[in-house]
C-alpha cells in the first residue's frame, strides 16, 4: 500500500560501504551454522562495528580498505567451509597439482551468480563479481578461452537478473546450446578442447529469488537470439535436455568430470548417478562478489570440503508433502472477492504494468512435514516402502542427498565420551561429548550432528520422527589427530506446540509428552553412526507444559488458531467452512496432498478484515497538504496485546 503521507526530501548521501562489504557474505551466510561460529562472529562483528554504526563521512579510506579486506576474507572462509561435496567417485577430487589447464563447459560458467534476487541480492554482481573463470585464472589454472568465447557469443549474460522486476518465466530462463548443434560446438572446437585438457568442469546455474516461484516448466533459449522454447516435461529445477546431453558428452570424452552447482536452490540431480563418467559434484552455492576464489582451493585439495546440505535433495520434487500447494500451480483464488484488496491494485514486481486480478490463498496442508522432517518421518512410517526406481528401493529411491549430508577427502571416527542416560526433567540441559579422530590421510574438519526423536501417538500431537537438536564442527584435524566436541541443548527444545490439545490433557501450548526420547548421533538426517553409545534412550516420567516464554516470561497462548485467534480468524481455516485437509503422520497415505484446491469461498469473518480502500493510496489530501510523520510518539496504539 502506498503511504498517505508525503516524505520530506532528504539530502542525497553517498552509498554506504556496508552494503557492498556485507554483500560479500550474504549469499552463503546459511553455511555459518556449520562454520567455526566464534571465528565467524568475531570477524563479522568487526565488519559491522566498523561500518554499520559509523556514518560514511567519518570512515576513512584506510578503514574502508581494511574492513573490505576482512569482509573478503570472511566470505572466502564461509565458501570454503560451506561448499558441499555431493559426489566424488573413485576419489577424483582433489585434483592433481599436475592439472594446470581445464575446459569449463556450460553457459552458466560465463554468467556466474554471486547472489539471488530480492532481499538475497548482491550489489552489482552482474558486472563486478568474480566468477568461476576468474577464480580459476587467479589461482593459476588456465581455462579454454575458445569455449568461454563461444558461450558469450551465444548469449552475453542473463536478460533478467532481478526476480522483483520480471516474470517467473523470465528470471528462471535457461540458456544452453545443444552439444549436437555444430553452429556452436563445431568439430574443431570440440577436438581442440580434448587436446587442451582431459579435465572438464560443467557449470550448472539457476537464478531464484523473492517474489517469483521457480516454474514447473522450463523456459529456455537454445539458439543465439532464438525464440524461447518451453519444455513442459521438466521443471526449472531439473536438468534441461541440453544440460543432460552436455553431461553425457563430457562423461564419454574426458577422464575427469566435475559438476559445479552455482545455485541457491535445491535441484533434482539423479542423472549425475545414471550418466556414465560423471565423477564429482561440488555445490558451490552463491559466492558473493569475491568468494568464488575459494573454489579452486576446494577442487585441488588446499581446502578440504566440510559443508553440509541444509535441505533434503530428492530425486523428484513431487515427493515433497508441499508439492501440490507450491509454486504458481499451488495458488488458489477466492471466488467471492470482487472489490477486495488487492484486486485492481498495481503489481510492481513484474517489470511490466500489471494489476492484481484475484485474492489468493495457499493451503499449507503439509503442516510440520517440511524438508527432512517430511522425508525422514515418511520413511519411519513406511511411506516409501513400495518405491522402486533406477536409483534404489524405498527411501534410497526417493532421496539423493539427505539434510546434513556432505563428503570429505578424509575419514573420521567417532567415540562417545559422555552421554546422558536414565530420565530427565523439563528444565534440564542435555549434552553429549564426542571424540572425533581423523582416520584418513588428509587434514580436514568434520561435523557431528545430534538428533532426537520424541514419543508419538497416532492422532496425538504431530511430531517429526527425526529432529536436529545440536551440531558441532571440529577444528581442522591432521591425520591421526583427535578433538572432543560437546553437543548441548535444552530439554525444552524438544517441546512440540499443541494448539489443538491433541493429546487431550487440557493444555494448548508448548509441551513435552511423557515417554521415551531417543538421541542419535548421525552423519546426516538419515545415516546413524555405529559407535557404541551413539543411540541413547531417555525417559520423561511426567508431561511438561511450558506456560511462559523462557526469555520474556510472557504467558504463551494461542494467537492464530481457534476461538482465541487474533482478529477472530483462525489461520488454519478451521472456521472457514472449507474443510481443509492437513497431512497427518497417523495416515500419510490418505492425507498426502495430490492436488491443490483451485477455488475457495472467503469467509465473512475474513472479508470484513480486508480494509483496503483505493483512496488510502492517495498520498495527498484534497487540499494538497499532508500530515507530518512523527516517530517515537506514544499514542496508545497497539497491534496486539499479549
Amino acid at each position: 500500500m502506498v503511504s498517505p503521507f508525503r516524505r520530506r526530501r532528504s539530502k542525497p548521501r553517498e552509498p554506504h560501504t556496508i552494503r557492498h562489504s556485507i554483500a560479500l557474505t550474504l549469499s552463503t551466510l546459511i553455511a555459518v551454522i556449520l562454520v567455526a561460529a566464534t571465528v565467524i562472529t568475531f570477524h563479522l562483528g568487526v565488519i559491522i562495528d566498523g561500518l554499520l554504526f559509523a556514518p560514511s563521512s567519518i570512515v576513512t579510506d584506510e578503514q574502508k580498505s581494511a574492513i573490505q579486506t576482512k569482509a573478503t576474507d570472511l566470505s572466502h572462509q564461509i565458501e570454503s567451509e560451506g561448499a558441499v561435496l555431493l559426489r566424488n567417485e573413485d576419489n577424483t577430487l582433489p585434483l592433481s597439482a599436475d592439472i594446470k589447464k581445464v575446459n569449463v563447459f556450460g553457459w552458466a560458467s560465463t554468467a556466474w551468480m554471486a547472489g539471488g534476487s530480492g532481499s538475497g541480492t548482491v550489489s552489482d554482481w552482474t558486472g563486478n563479481a568474480d566468477g568461476i573463470i576468474e577464480a580459476l585464472n587467479q589461482a593459476g589454472i588456465k581455462t579454454n578461452a575458445k569455449l568461454t568465447s563461444m558461450y558469450k557469443d551465444f548469449q552475453d549474460g542473463r536478460e533478467y537478473t532481478a526476480t522483483l522486476r520480471s516474470l517467473p518465466e523470465q528470471s528462471a530462463r535457461l540458456y544452453e546450446p545443444s552439444i549436437d548443434d555444430k553452429n556452436y560446438y563445431s568439430d574443431t572446437l570440440l577436438a581442440d578442447a580434448e587436446a587442451y585438457s582431459d579435465t572438464a568442469f560443467v557449470v550448472i546455474g539457476r537464478l531464484g529469488g523473492e517474489s517469483n516461484d521457480m516454474p514447473r516448466q522450463q523456459y529456455k533459449r537454445t539458439t543465439k537470439g532464438g525464440d524461447i522454447v518451453v519444455d513442459d516435461t521438466r521443471t526449472s529445477l531439473d536438468l534441461s535436455t541440453e544440460e543432460e546431453l552436455l553431461l553425457t558428452y563430457v562423461g564419454e570424452h574426458y577422464d575427469h568430470v566435475v559438476v559445479i552447482l552455482n545455485t541457491g536452490n535445491v535441484m533434482t540431480l539423479g542423472q549425475l548417478e545414471t550418466i556414465p563418467g560423471i565423477d564429482a559434484c561440488l555445490h558451490a552455492g552463491l559466492t558473493g562478489t569475491s568468494a568464488a576464489s575459494a573454489i579452486p582451493d576446494l577442487l585441488w585439495g588446499k581446502t578440504n570440503p566440510s559443508g553440509r546440505t541444509v535441505d533434503t535433495w530428492a530425486y523428484s520434487l513431487d515427493t515433497a508433502a508441499s508439492w501440490a500447494n507450491s509454486g504458481l500451480e499451488g495458488v488458489g483464488s477466492y471466488t467471492n472477492a470482487d472489490g477486495l484488496y488487492p484486486i485492481g491494485v498495481s503489481n510492481g514486481n513484474l517489470g511490466v504494468e500489471a494489476t492484481y486480478d484475484q485474492v489468493s490463498y495457499v493451503d499449507y496442508a503439509e503442516g510440520i512435514y517440511v524438508g527432512y522432517k517430511w522425508y525422514e518421518t515418511a520413511d519411519a512410517e513406511g511411506y516409501w516402502k513400495d518405491v522402486a526406481s533406477e536409483h534404489g528401493n524405498g527411501y534410497e529411491g526417493v532421496v539423493q542427498y539427505p539434510f546434513g549430508y556432505g563428503l570429505s577427502y578424509t575419514s573420521f571416527d567417532w567415540e562417545v565420551v559422555q552421554a546422558p542416560s536414565g530420565s530427565f526433567n523439563g528444565d534440564d540441559t542435555l549434552s553429549m561429548i564426542v571424540k572425533v579422530t581423523n582416520t584418513g590421510d588428509m587434514a580436514g574438519k568434520d561435523v557431528v550432528e545430534l538428533y532426537y526423536g520424541a514419543p508419538y501417538t497416532p492422532g496425538g500431537i504431530e511430531k517429526s520422527a527425526v529432529n536436529l537438536a545440536a551440531l558441532a564442527k571440529t577444528d581442522e584435524l591432521r591425520p591421526g589427530q583427535s578433538q572432543e566436541v560437546t553437543l548441548r541443548f535444552d530439554a525444552r527444545d524438544m517441546a512440540s506446540y499443541d494448539c489443538y490439545d491433541a493429546n487431550g490433557n487440557g493444555f494448548a501450548g508448548y509441551e513435552l509428552d511423557p515417554g521415551d526420547y531417543t538421541l542419535t548421533l548421525r552423519h546426516n538426517a538419515h545415516t546413524l553412526d555405529d559407535a557404541a553409545g551413539a543411540t541413547v534412550t531417555m525417559s520423561l516420567d511426567f508431561g511438561v507444559q511450558y506456560t511462559e516464554d523462557s526469555v520474556s516470561g510472557n504467558t504463551v497462548g494461542n494467537k492464530f488458531t481457534g476461538s482465541s485467534a487474533v482478529d477472530g480468524v483462525s489461520v488454519d481455516g478451521a472456521d472457514s467452512g472449507q474443510d481443509i485437509a492437513y497431512t497427518t503422520r497417523a495416515d500419510f497415505k490418505g492425507t498426502f496432498s495430490k492436488n491443490n484446491v483451485p477455488e475457495r469461498t472467503l469467509g465473512d469473518n475474513a472479508k470484513k478484515l480486508n480494509l483496503y480502500e483505493p483512496e488510502a493510496a492517495d498520498i495527498a489530501s484534497a487540499d494538497g497538504s499532508s500530515d507530518t510523520i512523527v516517530t517515537g510518539a506514544k499514542n496508545g496504539l497497539k497491534l496486539e496485546e499479549n
